[in-house]
């Protein structure tokens, strides 16, 4: 997460989970309970938590306020809690607009070659657009950990959920799989390689992605998995690994 401080602030929208990356945070779900004009700092938190709750983490892990909303720069400032990272949310005073996190423009701008540099190696990627960590690969019973996070409730992830099934089913006795559909098992995991997003596969600390691979349609993405599982067990399951 960022570090956002008080001053010099301007709000840019990111996006953090599989609900937003079709675009748009407008609030068009909560239609009825908007109204044309300022509403409550109180109400704009809750249509905020209810939003990221209901339509980004599907109940994989809940969202909630962590201190007092404040006004700022004509917004509402809000901190919000998830799987015990904080950060600042910002939503307009009519509620209509979430911007989910600020970025202290001044602060980014500072020292630009050292931030580019920091940038490019945040945004390391791969196959089927996974980041690449410099993290160690993680083990269990010395095989590498797969883990999916997702819910029935997110339609991202229940595409991708049987095709991780499928794929980690072929690694059988190589790697350990952690299927954390509807669970709230491994969530250090979870806070360390996810937004706060699902689904989010995280393949043995490694290689990790939040959403799915719809984009790229369910044969490459069984091709990008098993690729980059096989780089993890160094080719051992060789009747799955031994392809052009």
């Amino acid at each position: 997460m960022l570090d956002i401080k008080d001053k010099n602030l301007i709000i840019l929208v990111l996006l953090v989970a599989c609900g937003i990356l079709a675009g748009g945070l407008v609030y068009t779900q909560f239609g009825q309970k908007i109204e044309k004009n300022v509403i409550s700092s109180d109400e704009a938190a809750n249509l905020a938590l209810d939003y990221i709750n209901e339509n980004l983490l599907g109940g994989q892990i809940k969202a909630s306020l962590a201190g007092e909303v404040e006004e700022e720069r004509g917004l509402y400032k809000l901190q919000i809690d998830i799987g015990g990272e904080k950060f600042f949310s910002y939503i307009t005073r009519d509620g209509k607009i979430l911007f989910p996190q600020g970025i202290d423009l001044e602060e980014e701008l500072t020292q630009p070659e050292e931030k580019a540099e920091a940038r490019a190696e945040e945004k390391s990627t791969t196959l089927g657009n996974f980041s690449v960590s410099d993290d160690e690969v993680c083990l269990e019973d010395e095989k590498p950990i797969i883990y999916f996070f997702g819910s029935e409730g997110c339609s991202h992830c229940k595409w991708e959920h049987p095709i991780i099934e499928e794929v980690a089913e072929k690694f059988t006795g190589f790697i350990s799989f952690h299927n954390n559909m509807d669970s709230s098992a491994d969530m250090d995991v979870f806070s360390r390689y996810s937004t706060g997003g699902i689904p989010t596969l995280v393949l043995g600390c490694k290689y990790y992605r939040v959403g799915s691979g719809e984009g790229i349609g369910e044969e490459e993405e069984a091709r990008v998995l098993t690729a980059l599982i096989c780089d993890l067990t160094e080719n051992q399951a060789t009747d799955v690994c031994e392809y052009d």
